[in-house]
């Protein structure tokens, strides 16, 4: 699906029709073409299932790394009362976001640790790549943005669940947002493929002890539903060895395990 097409149709009933069937497309061609990367494609379809209905009924859902709004939207459209608030640091996405989603609150810039200005690379012929990481090789187009914290941009509001999708930045959108985390104990889904320490210096491990210390557990999300135990740093760091478990995790607080595993066996109608 091209840029231009995704920008018009996302948040449609339209586009989020033909996002299943491109999912349903996808993963049944990659069972036969690549049957190592099938796990991957299914947890994908499971994570877009559950972060489009965990929210509670009048709660707050943050984007960090909206591109189109494919993932709010499809909660929105399960839950007309959610309070979307939405980050997306390409200026031109940003615009087409306030324009085809005006109740959601748009922040045109990247969430980090700090604030500040930082250089953007946009990839022009794969806008998913977007990243404040440098990429070697390839074409991308470096823009300045602003950044800003969390902690600073929200200050007093408290957050039901959280999707960080923000290619390899997503530590330092945590870091930024300690005092919110901690407060409000979101359910998190994140992205995370680092197999070594990256530009910015963010790892798996690193990743994997912040949340750990401050009492959030990681789940595949295919076990979020399941009396598995979570992921353990070794598990973690393995994970993001190919062949891949999942590019997508959840974290979940302690506090909240026992009722974000309920909510999921409802989401995706399974036992125990």
């Amino acid at each position: 699906m091209g840029n231009a097409l995704k920008s018009r149709i996302f948040g449609t009933a339209l586009g989020q029709a033909l996002l299943r069937v491109q999912q349903d497309l996808s993963f049944r061609t990659m069972s036969l073409r690549n049957p190592e990367q099938a796990g991957i494609r299914a947890n994908h379809i499971i994570a877009d299932r559950l972060i489009a209905r965990l929210c509670p009924r009048g709660g707050t859902f943050l984007d960090i790394g909206a591109q189109y709004g494919a993932v709010f939207s499809a909660a929105c459209r399960q839950d007309a009362t959610l309070n979307v608030i939405a980050f997306e640091a390409e200026t031109a996405k940003a615009a087409r976001l306030r324009e085809v989603f005006p109740n959601c609150q748009v922040f045109d810039l990247a969430v980090a640790e700090t604030e500040g200005t930082a250089t953007f690379f946009i990839n022009p012929d794969a806008s998913g790549y977007n990243s404040l990481v440098p990429r070697q090789g390839g074409k991308t187009v470096p823009v300045t943005v602003r950044m800003a914290a969390l902690d600073s941009l929200l200050p007093d509001i408290d957050v039901d669940v959280i999707k960080i999708d923000i290619e390899g930045a997503e530590l330092g959108a945590l870091r930024g947002g300690e005092r919110l985390i901690e407060r409000s104990k979101p359910v998190i889904m994140f992205e995370c493929v680092l197999r070594d320490t990256n530009a910015l210096g963010y790892s798996a491990s690193l990743i994997w002890q912040w949340f750990s210390d401050r009492g959030f557990r990681l789940f595949t999300t295919d076990r979020l539903a399941h009396a598995a135990p979570a992921l353990g740093l070794e598990a973690f760091i393995d994970a993001q060895q190919y062949p891949f478990r999942s590019h997508n995790y959840f974290a979940v607080h302690d506090d909240r395990i026992a009722e974000t595993r309920n909510r999921a066996r409802l989401i995706l109608g399974v036992a125990r």
